[in-house]
């Protein structure tokens, strides 16, 4: 098993297939030598040549679930650690754009096994995008003020306490199969696993990040959720940033 390396996850979009590139390839501009692996169930990701890049590309099977899910990008996300080639993986959403190179991240793996940054809404009871009835069924259990994370990225060690966190977040994801954060919280909150937090200049939307950057901080990597790759925000702040690769992948994807 190689030490560490970065994971993309991608199914069923050609869209999400394109904005990964985009991030992946973004992301090798500032890491020449970091192992980038692009995981999708779409087979045209192995029509893609992306040597140049020094990208690794992993077809993904989907079993016990369609293949037209609606929410089978979650339901892989919560077995990646069956995915990763790595022992220790960052993972990271096919919408987010590196703005910077993540080296530094690993370093929070000396806290914890686990690391995450808290997410926009950071307690469970301020939760907004999950449906009411597994909300009440979260808070059923869990306290109010319990720490919701961002899953958009996601930094581990392969060992037994991972992989039991991974095992409980599946579990609890396949009550509902819907969305996967609030799995998450109640699987953390099962396991009891500790997790380093990593620092919200790591997982920052668009909208945020010009208060952070006020405020002294560098942004390394900015998480365009809400629709952006959907409605084309996401290649259009590519664009403004790394035009050369936006035209990059438009020609790789041409080419499928």
């Amino acid at each position: 098993m190689i030490q560490k390396g970065v994971v993309y996850c991608v199914t069923g979009s050609k869209a999400y297939l394109a904005s990964a590139l985009m991030s992946a390839i973004v992301l090798r501009s500032f890491e020449p030598i970091l192992p980038i692996t692009i995981v999708s169930n779409l087979p045209v990701l192995k029509t893609i040549s992306l040597n140049a890049y020094l990208i690794d590309t992993q077809l993904l099977k989907i079993e016990g679930l369609a293949d037209n899910h609606p929410f089978v990008s979650r339901y892989a996300k919560t077995r990646l650690i069956q995915f990763s080639p790595y022992h220790e993986t960052l993972f990271l959403d096919a919408d987010i754009l590196p703005c910077q190179g993540v080296g530094q991240l690993w370093t929070y793996l000396n806290q914890a096994s686990l690391a995450m940054a808290f997410d926009r809404l950071p307690q469970v009871e301020m939760c907004d995008h999950i449906s009411e009835e597994e909300k009440l069924y979260t808070l059923a259990q869990i306290p109010p003020l319990s720490t919701q994370f961002n899953s958009g990225v996601m930094l581990w060690k392969n060992n037994a306490e991972t992989q039991e966190l991974f095992h409980q977040w599946q579990r609890e994801w396949d009550i509902f199969q819907k969305q996967d954060q609030l799995a998450l919280v109640r699987a953390l909150h099962r396991t009891q696993m500790t997790v380093a937090q990593i620092p919200q200049n790591y997982n920052v939307s668009p909208n945020d990040s010009p208060n952070l950057i006020k405020e002294g901080y560098s942004i390394y990597l900015l998480h365009c959720w809400g629709g952006m790759v959907a409605s084309g925000e996401f290649r259009r702040i590519a664009q403004s940033r790394y035009p050369e690769i936006v035209k990059q992948v438009d020609d790789l994807m041409s080419s499928i």
